[in-house]
């Protein structure tokens, strides 16, 4: 006869398996190896009876995982705790369930459950009545395994900052995994800010590009041609930090045996060895990124850029140029009118996208020369770079080189950390994050093989190291590579492209213009509102006017381009308005940038020609 305790268990495991039917096979598995190996019954936890009449637990060594008197009146009041700008909460520890409970009917938009050990959230599925949170849409669970699974979580739920919440206790039992997890949210909410502000400082910019690139968009093909073109042929990477300097001189040689993927900065310093790469990629928008180009020509190499690059980047001679997918809402916008191009990975790095791209061709192993993340003996690039060419010539006497070196290793919160042949290498908070996408993306099942050729520069875990020795080894290869790049002369962007582009921009400027007129109007109202009331009647009217056009600018399939350009949520809002005034004047001001955003965009699109 089945116990209370089985049949919640069977209950909520049914809950779960209706939206996770994975997680509940995994705890269904739990609960079977359980019960076949005497001496692994023993539960993880122990209920106890409260004043509440809610149960609470303690662990085997007496710590409780939640309060001994109220524990549903404690998840409440850490529930609210959570930092408000965030929009997923990490739960360290299920406990009960209390915790995400409280979460969720306070409102949050997603909760991820981090838990340690299964069998500590199977025993919670026996312990209560967990259906109505299971079943809710915005839970999701990150179980056992590795921590930096709460990343991939966090990336797959769309969200775009994350705060933490945690069971003392539960950490307590755990602490390294729940480090671990903790470590790898920080991480990740520190690349959302470092997008943040990027965003902040680039976000007309890329407008700017992207409107006069209307024409490449719909003319380029798109990186996902590309897939496999490298399958089964080795593959070079090469950055511009200053480890390229050792790679270099054998770099002829090393291209009769691996396809050769440049970044923007390392192409001067190949250049001058005698060699144009198979591949070049640029895709940062600044012009002084174009700087790196200036001047130079790869007529044998192709290039592989974003549509929100220096207008100038497209003019560059080369054999033919490939787009990767936008980041950018109007980028997307474009491309769903005009054909998908396929993303690349965008780590904040150009080195992140090189990588992507080896990878998408499909070669393995993926060698990475270039690649330090770091100042190894005090360098910050290869000699031939031009951020190394423009330090050297502009010195003086009183202001040498080393000190513009010196003002980048120290201007950027710099700290040690490990090096990849061992002892230690300077670098900073930016490079780190950089090192941990590829970490991250190295983790991933199914990634190639990645070979490190920077012995003095940062680790990074799921790299190997490799050695110049090893590649030289390689059989020549370079008849077959020329082979398969000369099969992408034929391909081009769908003929259809172009006529989808034409009607695709016809229908975003109309949008726009409905959204900057709406804008316009609803800022009228709400200063004819506040006038109201400032002189003691009623904006009743103004009120229902502004419900009305939020209903339409929202209904507008222009609204992300235009959201884009507008601050961050928490900076729109900020504190809670005091009075109804207050928040008319807010409304008002949010209505003015919203229309300003919108006009912005249609203008630089009034001068985009598709050709």
């Amino acid at each position: 006869m089945k116990s209370r305790e089985d049949t919640r268990r069977a209950a909520n495991l049914e809950a779960l398996g209706r939206r996770l039917p994975g997680l509940a096979e995994l705890l269904r598995a739990e609960a079977a190896s359980e019960a076949a190996v005497p001496g692994t019954e023993a539960a993880p936890f122990l209920l106890a009876e409260t004043p509440s009449g809610w149960p609470s637990a303690r662990l085997p060594g007496g710590a409780w995982l939640h309060s001994s008197r109220d524990p549903r009146l404690e998840a409440s009041r850490l529930a609210a705790s959570a930092e408000g700008s965030a929009d997923a909460i990490l739960v360290l520890g299920f406990g009960l369930g209390y915790l995400p409970e409280a979460l969720l009917a306070a409102g949050a938009e997603r909760v991820i459950v981090c838990e340690a050990e299964p069998r500590a959230l199977l025993a919670a599925l026996g312990a209560r009545d967990l259906g109505p949170i299971l079943g809710d849409e915005r839970l999701g669970f990150v179980l056992g395994g590795e921590p930096d699974a709460a990343v991939t979580a966090l990336e797959l739920s769309g969200a775009s900052r994350a705060a933490l919440l945690g069971l003392p206790a539960a950490e307590a039992a755990s602490p390294a995994w729940y480090r671990a997890v903790r470590a790898a949210a920080s991480r990740w909410n520190a690349k959302g800010a470092v997008n943040e502000a990027t965003l902040r400082r680039f976000g007309r910019l890329w407008v700017r590009n992207l409107s006069a690139n209307v024409g490449r968009v719909a003319s380029c093909p798109g990186v996902e041609r590309l897939a496999g073109l490298a399958a089964g042929l080795p593959a070079i990477v090469l950055a511009a930090g200053p480890s390229l300097d050792e790679v270099l001189p054998s770099i002829r040689e090393i291209a009769q045996r691996a396809i050769v993927v440049c970044v923007d900065t390392a192409l001067r310093g190949l250049l001058r060895s005698g060699l144009e790469p198979d591949f070049l990629v640029v895709v940062d928008p600044q012009f002084w990124n174009w700087r790196h180009l200036a001047g130079l020509a790869a007529p044998s190499s192709i290039l592989v850029s974003e549509s929100a690059a220096w207008p100038a980047v497209f003019r560059f001679p080369c054999r033919r140029t490939f787009l990767g997918g936008s980041l950018f809402p109007l980028g997307r916008r474009l491309e769903a009118a005009s054909g998908r191009k396929g993303l690349l990975g965008a780590g904040g790095s150009v080195a992140t996208s090189a990588w992507d791209l080896a990878r998408l061709m499909g070669a393995e192993p993926i060698w990475m020369a270039g690649l330090d993340l770091g100042y190894p003996g005090g360098k910050t690039h290869a000699r031939a770079s031009l951020f190394e060419q423009r330090s050297l010539a502009a010195g003086t006497r009183l202001a040498p080189a080393s000190s513009a070196q010196a003002g980048a290793l120290f201007g950027a919160r710099s700290f040690s950390a490990p090096a990849a042949g061992g002892g230690s290498v300077l670098t900073d908070e930016r490079m780190s994050l950089y090192a941990w996408w590829f970490e991250s993306r190295l983790a991933r099942p199914g990634s190639p093989k990645t070979l490190s050729l920077c012995p003095a520069g940062l680790a990074i875990p799921g790299m190997a190291a490799g050695s110049l020795e090893e590649l030289l080894a390689l059989p020549p290869r370079r008849r077959e590579i020329e082979a398969r790049l000369g099969a992408l002369a034929g391909i081009e962007a769908p003929a259809s492209a172009r006529e989808g582009a034409r009607a695709g921009l016809a229908a975003l400027k109309a949008e726009l213009g409905q959204i900057a007129r709406e804008a316009r109007e609803a800022a009228r109202t709400a200063a004819r509102g506040r006038a109201e009331l400032a002189a003691g009647g009623s904006c009743r009217v103004e009120l229902a006017a502004l419900a009305a056009a939020d209903e339409r600018i929202l209904g507008n399939a222009a609204r992300d381009l235009v959201g884009f350009l507008l601050p961050p949520a928490a900076e729109l809002v900020g504190r809670a308005a005091r009075d109804l005034g207050e928040s008319l004047e807010r409304s008002e001001r949010l209505y003015r940038q919203t229309a300003e955003s919108a006009e912005y965009q249609l203008e630089r699109l009034a001068a985009a020609d598709l050709g």
